[in-house]
């Protein structure tokens, strides 16, 4: 007999007598039980996956199934490599072999990428009274990515206050990560305004 679950060689002997007695020559045969198909790897999750930059990359994992072995997930061995810190594409591997060294192999490829937009926040008032004939200090703003952390020497300042001539000035603050995310853009008002009463000065004695 032949156990297929069992590897190993196994001789099958054919016999043959006819109604006189007179028998035919044995025949055999060998038979080898063996090995040769290697475990089977499924994914837990997508074959491909996108993680935000900055934040942490948990793995999904697989599983690992032999024909002859059953269940080898418990030997899987994973290579996982992703940097979220660090943009790019990835591939986590798993492997598993059988007894018979039978090598699975599965694959994941991760896509670290950043998506998200920084953050703009004003610094004071979004509407400004200044004195005309003074210095304006503008307050400025606040820059945040959460990838990239502080921007606030990239925000770009657009218009002026001309503190020489009353009227309503618009300043217009924007801000763009490394990859080209764009926060929305905020703006300032900034009324120049005469408020001050003339100074007089005498000459001579009062």
């Amino acid at each position: 007999t032949v156990d297929s679950s069992t590897l190993g060689v196994y001789m099958i002997t054919y016999n043959l007598t006819d109604a006189a007695g007179n028998k035919a020559a044995q025949a055999t045969r060998k038979v080898t039980v063996s090995d040769t198909t290697a475990p089977a790897i499924a994914l837990k999750g997508d074959a491909e996956v996108r993680v935000e930059a900055g934040t942490a990359y948990v793995d999904g994992g697989a599983t690992a199934t032999d024909v002859f072995e059953g269940d080898l997930t418990a030997r899987l061995a994973t290579d996982n490599l992703v940097d979220s810190l660090k943009l790019g594409e990835y591939t986590v591997t798993y492997r598993v072999s059988d007894t018979a060294g039978n090598e699975g192999v599965g694959t994941r490829k991760v896509t670290v990428s950043d998506t998200t937009a920084p953050t703009l926040a004003l610094v004071g008032d979004a509407e400004v009274v200044h004195e005309g004939g003074t210095a304006y200090t503008d307050a400025g703003t606040v820059a945040t990515d959460s990838f990239e952390g502080d921007l606030a020497a990239k925000v770009v300042v657009t218009g002026v206050v001309d503190i020489t001539k009353l009227g309503e000035y618009t300043l217009t603050y924007n801000v763009s990560d490394a990859t080209g995310n764009a926060a929305a853009a905020l703006t300032r008002k900034v009324t120049v305004v005469d408020t001050a009463a003339p100074v007089i000065t005498l000459k001579g004695s009062p």
